[in-house]
């Protein structure tokens, strides 16, 4: 069966779209619509209509913002974004994943630069981009206040969390921006956070998720938790990684080496 853009209403002129891989759903981007504009959070990855999809929905005009520059997040999508005349933001601490990857959709020379702080006002809608580098260096989430909803990307995980990649910053540069993140979503009592991979969350992710991750994040500094040893063959390579859990985080992986 040919494989297919799933797309889901969330709420209010706000949808989920998902793309599937070998072991089913897998990767999601997200689209808000304002009364003005509409924001598409992140491009899926292998499949091509993602735009059409999103003409579908909306005739606004359409922002792209990355939430990171791997390519499961920043897929073929962005090209037909970029030749629509759509804006494609993303972080310049994560332009080199694109300027460095084989038929990159964009070129670094097409991307706008996403600054922490930055504001899309959608009108009636606003989306802040956070600075949560730690996945990626140039990491990001993006936080509807008003509507308590953060739009996470990997920056926090989803569920499950990588932090043991080589691209990763160090878990105490994390952390401090974790922390930061901790601070600002903190009074949202009713908050939901949409990641980049849903579905890898048997439960929809709140702000006890933020506590369990910064929990997590400064045992493991703190030498206070260490967790199981996790072989990780990836693509040849192994991975020297551990594993730790806690509440909503099923699976948090590190790097020990890498620290400080």
């Amino acid at each position: 069966m040919e494989k297919q853009i799933v797309v889901t209403p969330i709420s209010d002129r706000i949808w989920q779209f998902n793309e599937s891989n070998a072991d089913g759903p897998y990767v999601d981007a997200y689209l808000i619509c304002g009364k003005e504009r509409a924001l598409l959070i992140d491009s899926l990855q292998n499949l091509p209509g993602l735009y059409e999809e999103v003409r579908k929905l909306t005739s606004l005009p359409v922002d792209v913002a990355l939430t990171h520059g791997h390519g499961d997040h920043a897929g073929v999508s962005l090209k037909e974004f970029e030749e629509a005349g759509c804006k494609i933001y993303l972080a310049p601490a994560d332009f080199f994943f694109l300027k460095d990857r084989k038929n990159a959709p964009v070129s670094a020379g097409a991307l706008s630069p996403l600054s922490s702080g930055q504001v899309f006002d959608l009108g009636g809608r606003k989306l802040t981009a956070l600075d949560v580098g730690g996945h990626s260096p140039g990491s990001v989430a993006f936080l509807d206040e008003e509507n308590q909803l953060l739009f996470s990307g990997d920056s926090i995980g989803s569920g499950n969390f990588w932090m043991q990649l080589s691209s990763c910053l160090p878990l105490d540069e994390f952390l401090v921006k974790l922390e930061a993140l901790a601070k600002r979503v903190e009074p949202l009592s009713g908050l939901k956070i949409y990641p980049g991979h849903r579905n890898q969350s048997p439960v929809q992710l709140t702000l006890q998720y933020v506590k369990d991750v910064l929990g997590l994040t400064r045992d493991i500094l703190a030498g206070k938790e260490a967790g199981e040893e996790y072989p990780m063959n990836l693509h040849g390579t192994m991975i020297s990684a551990r594993e730790v859990k806690r509440g909503q985080m099923r699976s948090y992986l590190y790097d020990p080496k890498h620290l400080h």
